[in-house]
């Protein structure tokens, strides 16, 4: 990760550079979150976004990202969206 970037494969196996939304961590399961984008529009005029699970090396990299699944863990990365739209 750098620049609030990061790079990894796309559904082509191409390499493709996402910008950083957010980086969360949920201190009660101790489970890291990164939801980013290619800044792609879908055709409802909405920004496609995506989420990952990761786990932080020593050297403060992101390392194993795998894709959110659970529907807990959508729910917990809507609940937080959810309160930063508030804010704005």
């Amino acid at each position: 990760m750098k620049d609030n970037t990061i790079t990894l494969k796309d559904k082509n196996g191409e390499k493709k550079d996402y910008r950083i939304l957010l980086d969360i961590e949920d201190t009660t399961n101790k489970v890291n979150y990164v939801i980013y984008t290619d800044d792609e529009i879908n055709d409802k005029g909405e920004t496609v976004c995506y989420a990952s699970t990761y786990v932080r090396s020593a050297k403060g990299n992101m390392t194993k990202l795998k894709p959110v699944i659970m529907k807990e863990e959508f729910d917990f990365i809507e609940k937080i969206l959810g309160s930063l739209e508030e804010k704005e």
